[in-house]
Parts: C-alpha cells; structure tokens; sequence
C-alpha cells in the first residue's frame, strides 16, 4: 500500500482531532455571561449540599476553569470525602441520592478519568444498584420510574462508561425500554406517568429524548454481525469489542420515539410558559444542548434550539451574573453555563479523543500488505505509530512510493499527544512546503499539524488554504482557525461550501486577523514565516480569543 491508501485509511480521523483536542494548558475564551455567572458561583459554592456542590463544579469544569482553581480544588475536594474505601455514600437518601451521585460522577469524569478512576467505579456501582425492576430509578417509595432522577442516572453512567467503567449493556436496555413506555401517545414525557396532574411538559421530553439517544450510542456496539479479524492481530483495547449481547430494544423503535419527542419540543417550545416548560427553562434548555449534541443537529424541526434558547438566556441574566428559577440561583445557573458552553458536546469531543488512544488512527478500507504493523482497537484495525524522528516520518509522508504512510501519520500525531506543540514547531516551513502537494490527503495532515503548533504566524497560511479546491482540506483549515481563535462557531465557511463562500470566509477570517496580529507581524497576510514572529499571542491577542500554546 503506498502513500496515498495509507492516508485514506487515517484522514477522516484527523478532521475530528483537529477540532476536538486543545494543546495543554489552553484555556478557551468565555463570552462576558458565561463568565459573571462562572464568578456568581464562585462566591455560592463553599455553603452547597453535596448535589448542588458537584453541580457547581461541573460548570466550572465546562467553563474551561484551570483544574489548579482553589473554588473547583475545595469543590471536588469536598466531593471525594463522600467515599469510603468500598463505596460512594450519599448525602441524602430516598433516592435524591442519584442526582448527587451522577453529578459527582460527571465532575470526576470531566476533571481527570484515569485518576479519578476508582471513585466512578464506586458510583457507578451505586447507580446500578438504584436501578429499579423496570429499568427507571425513582425515589425510595416508588417504583413507577421518575423521568428526571431516571435522566441524571443514565447521565451519571454515560460519563462512567466513557471514563472506561463497564456498565453491562442490560443496563442501558432497560433503561430504554422504561422511557419508550414512559412516553405519551403526542410524543412527550412528564415526571410521573402514573400519577394525576403530571403534563407532559419541555423539560421531561428533553429528559427522554436525551437519554434514549445515551442508550443508543451505549447498545450500538451490540448491534449486528461481528466482523471477523485476522488471528495475525493482535488486541490493543478491547473496550468497543461486541460482545454476544443482543438488545431488547430495536434501534428503530428508538429512532421512532425520538422523532416523536423531537416534533413534540419543536411544536410546543415556549420558554416563558411555565406550564409548559416545567420547574424552570434553564434545567430544559441544558436537556436541549443534549439532544442538540448527541443527535448532532442544529435544528429540531424548524426549533433552532441553540439561536432560541441562547436569546432566552441572555435576556434574563441578573446584574450578578446569574440566572433564577425553581431550585435556586446556584442551579439555575449552573444549568445556564451547561447550556451556553455547549457541554455535551464538550464530553462527546473528549471521549472521540480518548478512543483515538494517544494518537493512534483508526483504519477502515481493508488490510495493508504488512499485517505485522497492525493492531486490532475496538474490533477495527488500526496502524501502530510508528517510532523515531518526526524527519523520518516526513519524508515518509513526502515519498509517493512510501509503504508506511499510516505508521508514519499515526506517530506524528502520536508524538503530537505526548509531547505537545514543541515537537511540531521545528517543521513549520516543511509543512508548509507539503501544501503544495497535489494529493489532498497530504495537505490535510500538514493543515493539521500547523495549527497543533500554536503558533500566530501560522494563521495567515490556514486563512489562504480556506480556498483550496478540497472539501476536506477546507473543513481541515476551517477547524484548524477555530481550534486556534477558540471561537466555538467560527467565521466559517459552511461544509460542503461554493467558491464564493471559501473565499468569503477567508475574508472574515483575514479582517479578524489584521485585528488582533502582533506589531511584528504588521502587513504580512501571507502564509510564509515572518522574521522576528513569535510564538505565542501577544496579550492583547488572547483577550481578543487566540489560545495561546
């Protein structure tokens, strides 16, 4: 297999990383309201309840807060006293306990999941142990199944599952089953199906939507036939490895339920009708960036849920910095900056990186000559990094006739993972160099590795290759910008996108440029090097949103 079958096999992998992965000790540029209600909640959290008190810190976490923070130390530090050496013991009972256990589950997980590993084995085996007969969880004195503590439940056992806990499948099949029953004949979903004077109502329906796509994901791998693989590979992880299970619950009866509960928050959304909202919209709205998330769409029906519910949130922030409601400013708030900071996509982002292993790319289009240098991961193929010089590896990547392209990508971003932006800086002007190849593979990879470098003179050469031809390099350098501008929705262009749009974008991009650029760097809009340029932002750059390295 030469060059170009061996890029094929890596480069849709790298579209994701380039996007989802921020170089150690980055911190992303919070919007003004994200971050008085971040300083609102620093001044609430030393007199929370355990609940309340993870809450606080997972906003804080999502808040791109520096784990050194002394609010976030005194939270979480507050949350492990909880533990015993056997098991997660909550501060309240009759059931209110799985809320706090999946809130701390979520700040464990979203903080550090390897070192935190042994206390979200603990939780999640308390939260299994809650799991009523019929797949809910519920307060103490029933059984029936509670749609709220139901959803922080499975919440709570997604982030175990994506720290590497196993979670047994029948988990998340009864589960499903409970919230497909659990639905009404219009679509939605209310706290208590089986009491009197429970509507159906925008906060529950996010509520069962959110978690039937959770359940999903988590009984994918379940699902159809087992792909033989060659006795020559050997395993390398065994987490996404089917296994004989078969779920009870059809993907299609899923898919079916959510298109319903989708209809039925498209037609009846209305954030200022209590009624119909439930306690409080902002507990709604952080169930909407969820379905947003997980179903990976912008939309739900004609709802553009993030456009509305953003509108909404800014109206109605306090001069404090918070946001009010039932349960509490602390948790409205809280809710709020789950919302605007895009949370769950946030976790969906970190657990694609996790899975990718160190920099280690998943293949896809059939075996390459040389089986010795592959390993199986999650029941695909994938290509070892290869070792030594980050030189060696380029001029594998340069040579057309080269046999080992996907070793050599694979232990360049390998490398990348390990050691950070240093070992990418010194090959600048050779990637550079590599934006001129013919194959669009090869620029991709060289438009990943300059904006891993961190560095700001860089920008002008992703703003020029918005124009290249290829799609996929496009969207490369479009993320690329994002990744180094942290600006989460970004000056575009579109995917797919026209000419016209690429070169309008590059536009954009360039005026934000010449806005924030260092004095060095005065009048140089092209992509080679500047002489003198530096490294890392000026000041003044960062406030304006440039992530320094």
């Amino acid at each position: 297999m030469g060059r170009q079958g061996g890029i094929q096999l890596v480069v849709g992998i790298l579209g994701v990383a380039v996007f989802s992965t921020t170089p150690p000790g980055v911190i992303a540029q919070q919007e003004h309201g994200v971050l008085a209600g971040v300083q609102y909640l620093r001044g609430h959290a030393a007199s929370q309840r355990i609940g309340e008190t993870a809450m606080i810190a997972l906003g804080l976490i999502k808040a791109e807060t520096p784990a050194a923070d002394p609010t976030l130390q005194a939270c979480v530090a507050k949350l492990k006293a909880r533990f015993s050496s056997i098991a997660y013991e909550p501060e309240l009972t009759n059931g209110t306990g799985v809320y706090e256990a999946a809130a701390v589950a979520m700040v464990l997980t979203n903080l550090d999941a390897e070192g935190n590993r042994l206390f979200i084995q603990l939780i999640a085996s308390y939260l299994l142990g809650q799991q009523k007969a019929n797949g809910s969880w519920d307060y103490t004195s029933r059984t029936a199944g509670d749609a709220s503590i139901s959803q922080y439940a499975v919440l709570g056992l997604w982030e175990a599952a994506n720290a590497g806990i196993d979670v047994p499948p029948t988990a998340w099949d009864r589960a499903a089953a409970w919230y497909l029953s659990d639905q009404s004949a219009a679509g939605g979903w209310c706290y208590h199906r089986d009491e009197a004077g429970h509507p159906d109502t925008l906060s529950m329906t996010a509520a069962g939507v959110g978690s039937l796509l959770i359940c999903q994901r988590q009984l994918q791998k379940y699902r159809g036939e087992r792909t033989a693989t060659s006795k020559l590979l050997k395993p390398l992880v065994t987490e996404g490895i089917r296994s004989d299970y078969k779920p009870s619950v059809s993907n299609a009866s899923i898919n079916a339920s959510v298109n319903r509960g989708m209809s039925w928050i498209s037609a009846n959304f209305s954030p200022n009708n209590p009624t119909v909202t439930g306690q409080t919209p902002y507990y709604m709205l952080y169930g909407l960036e969820r379905i947003g998330a997980l179903s990976d769409r912008q939309t739900l029906g004609r709802l553009d849920w993030y456009a509305k519910g953003r509108a909404f949130i800014e109206s109605t922030q306090k001069p404090d910095g918070s946001w009010t409601g039932a349960h509490g400013s602390e948790m409205n708030t809280v809710w709020a900056i789950l919302f605007l900071t895009k949370s769950t996509a946030k976790t969906i982002q970190r657990v694609t990186i996790r899975r990718l292993g160190a920099g280690t790319l998943l293949g896809g289009r059939g075996l390459p000559k040389d089986l010795s240098s592959m390993t199986v991961a999650g029941g695909r193929v994938v290509s070892r990094p290869m070792n030594g010089a980050i030189e060696g590896m380029l001029a594998i990547l340069e040579d057309p006739r080269a046999e080992q392209a996907q070793a050599a990508v694979s232990g360049l971003v390998e490398r990348y993972f390990n050691e950070g932006p240093s070992t990418l800086r010194p090959h600048k002007a050779r990637f550079r160099r590599m934006l001129s190849e013919r194959d669009p593979s090869l620029r991709r990879i060289a438009v990943w590795a300059l904006s891993r470098t961190g560095d700001f003179d860089v920008i002008p050469t992703l703003i020029d290759t918005l124009t290249d031809p290829e799609e996929e390099v496009v969207t490369a350098a479009r993320l690329g910008l994002m990744l180094m501008s942290r600006k989460s929705e970004g000056l575009g262009p579109p995917s797919p996108s026209t000419p016209e749009e690429r070169k309008q974008a590059a536009l954009r991009w360039r005026a934000w440029y010449r806005m924030i650029r260092p004095l060095d760097q005065e009048g140089e809009d092209d992509g080679g090097p500047v002489a003198g340029s530096k490294s890392a932002p000026p000041p003044d750059a960062q406030e304006a949103g440039v992530a320094k390295p």
